[in-house]
């Protein structure tokens, strides 16, 4: 991993060592769901701790941990709304009893007795799809100030107040070479703060799928 990322303000300068808590110690077993649950307890990190910096000579390489904001659903969606930035798919759902009904009365009496009574009715209709909508405010805020998103989806989900939350995710542990300015980072911190109300700063938090050691994993 290049040393370009040493001036970065989320990353810990060389020499300065946090303490972890011990679940963090490297570790070839993978996490059990009790453990898990208690990373997810943990309140993230505001810079990143250098020994969770991946390092290609050690033989087990940190998880993988994503810098940004956790996701409140609900302030995007309304941003999402005001900004006709909302994606719709159509989606197929099964008729409940009471439509099924419906549908039937409205057939035609002269429709196929042959037909199989007992096959399922489905309707098509028109969905929001809210992760391509949260994707859509993503990079449309990043867009507004400049930003290009680094990870292939920004939409990430992490370990954090105790379960599984959505993230907005600028880059990884595993892209800090390539990782934004700070002047950079602050034009999006304002601008989230002016569209949708963020105040709180970015952070490290845990990927919920991939929190174990590898060997050697890079990303």
């Amino acid at each position: 991993m290049s040393n370009c990322f040493q001036a970065l303000g989320s990353v810990d300068p060389p020499g300065v060592v946090q303490y972890l808590d011990p679940v963090f110690e490297p570790r070839s077993a993978r996490y059990s769901s009790k453990e898990l649950f208690y990373v997810a307890s943990l309140p993230g990190f505001t810079s990143l701790p250098r020994q969770l910096v991946p390092d290609g000579r050690r033989a087990l390489q940190p998880p993988l941990y994503l810098y940004g904001w956790e996701i409140d659903r609900a302030k995007l969606g309304k941003y999402a709304e005001e900004n006709d930035l909302r994606e719709f798919v159509e989606k197929t759902v099964w008729l409940d009893e009471d439509e099924d009904e419906d549908e039937d009365e409205d057939e035609d009496e002269d429709e196929d007795e042959d037909e199989d009574e007992d096959e399922p009715k489905t309707r098509i209709i028109i969905a929001e799809n809210e992760s391509r909508t949260m994707l859509n405010v993503m990079y449309s805020l990043a867009k507004d100030v400049g930003l290009r998103l680094r990870p292939q989806c920004p939409l990430g989900s992490v370990l954090a107040q105790g379960t599984m939350v959505s993230f907005f995710a600028l880059y990884s542990n595993y892209q800090l070479a390539d990782a934004p300015s700070e002047t950079e980072i602050a034009k999006l911190r304002a601008h989230l703060y002016d569209c949708i109300g963020e105040t709180e700063p970015p952070k490290w938090l845990p990927d919920d799928e991939e929190f174990q050691w590898r060997q050697l994993y890079f990303r």
